[in-house]
């Protein structure tokens, strides 16, 4: 027992002694502390274009102004092993010649008194001057297919004469330029501009291209096609999102001058491939139906694919990526009441012909990702609307309208454009810009001056930047001034349509407006 106590005596001393030998054993030093401001965490620049210009500010506490005490190194990462010290200024003016990639920056200050180092931590995000903006198909002065971009990524810049520059041979009767989207893999990515004597994928950063790009180099058919009908002149799913998301990345579709519609599953068809196409019925095989130049679809989910049959003048439906050959004629059985439909997928017994389609995001009555509408025509000349659900394997019939005639020549316009968000159908004919209410028992019809006299060329809802506005882009061209490009908003007082200009959102001197697409990836 009293070792036990000797021992306990005998530790608490060491512990005692232990402490006081530390009591004044350090010794603190204030040292030059500093703090770095004014790098931001990211910074977006475009290839050949920009140049990353940070004035970086140092506070010091005790260099006394003395700023020759220090070194400056910015540090760009380019890989796991691999940093270059791209400049040894406090202030960075850096040209960005780097290939499109997310670049980790550092920027150290070294206080050569002490040695320690201070360091601030930031991204630098290139990009090809085009990866992001309004890619832009029309006419040029001499009648040429022409296109141009409004390349939107720190600010506008108009990039002119892409088309004529490209490489590829002069083009006539332009159509689009359209960005699919992501793919499965960066091979499936295409940049394509489509027109009636030549469509051609380019490249996505230099916009160049040769006529080896074309739509017979995806090809894989066991069939004999004329190669001047195989120019794309429709692409399905379009990009519906600001950051460039498509509506299915795994799911192709697009419908060639001669009418005939080509589907690819990426991951089956082992990429951006396509075998024979789908415009045909399986009891006949063997005959290709021409259809008119519309993709119709579910623009939230594309699952499944429609196209009109210029010759039966019916609505097929395709559901098979993958592994159908053919495509679904539709059926107009009445329903379980003895009911009509609301109005035919087979048009032919009513003399009706398709005039117009398009998909939008509207979501009446559970189409959760967005109706379609056609206009179609009778012998008569009687207009009317078809809104349908494109999904599935079995579409869904949502409405039919007839067009009052106070809608003034609507059969005479030269452009339609639904509303996702209004029952409203913009048109126009010639130089005059009208709108027509179809609510029924409440149809209104309007007529706006905001184009200023000038002919229309183009009318487009924005369903890939951002619907919920509820966009409409109108271009309009004069010979003095070109072509200008607008956009309005549609107002939501449910008892007047408005078209409300929005600020910075006017273009002009560009070509005559055909077609507008977003891109916002390379």
């Amino acid at each position: 027992m009293k070792i036990f106590h000797y021992t306990i005596i005998l530790l608490a001393l060491l512990v005692a002694g232990s402490c006081s030998k530390d009591l004044g054993n350090y010794e603190y030093k204030d040292i030059n502390e500093l703090s770095i401001a004014g790098v931001n965490s990211t910074y977006n620049m475009r290839k050949g274009y920009d140049t990353l210009r940070i004035n970086p500010k140092i506070n010091a506490t005790m260099d006394e102004g003395d700023t020759s005490r220090y070194d400056y190194y910015w540090i760009l990462s380019k890989g796991v092993r691999l940093t270059d010290t791209i400049s040894r200024k406090k202030q960075l003016n850096y040209p960005v010649l780097l290939d499109p990639a997310n670049y980790p920056l550092f920027y150290k200050v070294v206080d050569k008194k002490t040695g320690v180092v201070w360091r601030a931590n930031s991204t630098l995000n290139v990009s090809t001057p085009v990866a992001r903006g309004l890619l832009i198909m029309g006419e040029d002065e001499q009648g040429y297919a022409e296109a141009e971009m409004l390349a939107m990524l720190n600010d506008t810049l108009h990039i002119r004469q892409i088309l004529s520059k490209s490489g590829l041979p002069r083009l006539r009767e332009p159509v689009s330029f359209v960005h699919t989207g992501n793919g499965s893999s960066n091979a499936d990515i295409k940049l394509w501009v489509f027109t009636k004597t030549g469509s051609y994928f380019l490249d996505r950063g230099e916009l160049t291209g040769t006529p080896a790009n074309n739509f017979s180099r995806l090809l894989y058919v066991s069939e004999v096609i004329n190669p001047e009908t195989l120019h794309p002149i429709s692409f399905a799913p379009q990009v519906i999102t600001a950051a460039g998301a498509p509506t299915n990345p795994l799911y192709r579709a697009l419908i060639t001058k001669g009418g005939d519609v080509f589907v690819s599953f990426l991951l089956i068809n082992g990429g951006d491939l396509y075998n024979n196409p789908i415009n045909r019925v399986s009891t006949a095989q063997q005959v290709r139906i021409p259809a008119a130049p519309y993709l119709i679809y579910s623009i939230g989910n594309m699952a499944s694919v429609m196209w009109y049959d210029t010759i039966n003048q019916r609505f097929m439906n395709y559901s098979s990526f993958g592994s159908g050959t053919a495509s679904v004629v539709l059926t107009d059985d009445k329903d379980k009441d003895g009911n009509e439909p609301i109005f035919p997928w087979n048009n032919a017994a009513l003399g009706r012909t398709l005039v117009y389609a398009e998909n939008t995001r509207n979501t009446d009555l559970g189409s959760t990702n967005g109706n379609s509408f056609a206009i179609m025509k009778d012998a008569d000349n009687a207009h009317y609307v078809y809104k349908f659900y494109a999904s599935g394997g079995a579409p869904a019939r949502r409405a039919a309208y007839k067009i009052s005639p106070i809608a003034v020549d609507f059969d005479k316009a030269d452009f339609y454009a639904f509303s996702s968000n209004r029952t409203v159908i913009f048109y126009s004919v010639g130089n005059k810009l009208y709108a027509y209410d179809y609510n029924p028992n409440n149809e209104r019809f309007y007529q706006y001056a905001e184009t200023g006299g000038d002919q229309i060329t183009m009318l487009k809802f924005d369903t890939q930047i951002d619907h919920v506005t509820n966009s409409l882009y109108i271009a309009t061209y004069n010979s003095n001034t070109k072509g200008t490009l607008r956009r309005f908003r549609v107002g939501t007082n449910p008892n007047v349509v408005e078209l409300l200009p929005q600020v910075n959102s006017t273009w002009t001197d560009l070509v005559k407006v055909k077609n507008i697409n977003w891109r916002a990836v390379n």
